[in-house]
């Protein structure tokens, strides 16, 4: 049997990015995904544009595998993309974070 652990993540912001077309406001969103030891993906509602800064402050909960959690073999993606009309979501900013939290782990 396999257990889970909870890992709550708050989206906040993003600023500077030269790719999003602020004229039109466009769509833009954060789609979050764990690589290992998740088949979870969440995505944040659409941001709120300022001039160059794009604000969510979206809050997350993923559950993680509890050996994945215990040996930091997990990273979060996040993928900020902007909606078009035709065809698929243009990707304009890229994060990658390691989950390191084996020192929230209690021993027993």
């Amino acid at each position: 049997m396999e257990y889970y652990q909870p890992v709550e993540i708050n989206v906040l912001s993003a600023q500077d990015l030269d790719s999003v077309n602020l004229l039109f406001r466009p769509t833009v969103y954060v789609s979050v995904s764990v690589t290992r030891g998740s088949r979870d993906k969440q995505v944040t509602p659409a941001a709120a544009c300022g001039k160059k800064l794009l604000r969510w402050n979206y809050r997350m909960k993923f559950y993680i595998e509890d050996d994945k959690f215990r040996r930091n073999d997990s990273v979060f993606v996040f993928q900020i993309k902007c909606k078009r009309f035709f065809g698929s979501d243009q990707v304009v900013g890229k994060v990658f974070v390691p989950l390191f939290l084996g020192y929230l782990c209690k021993k027993v």
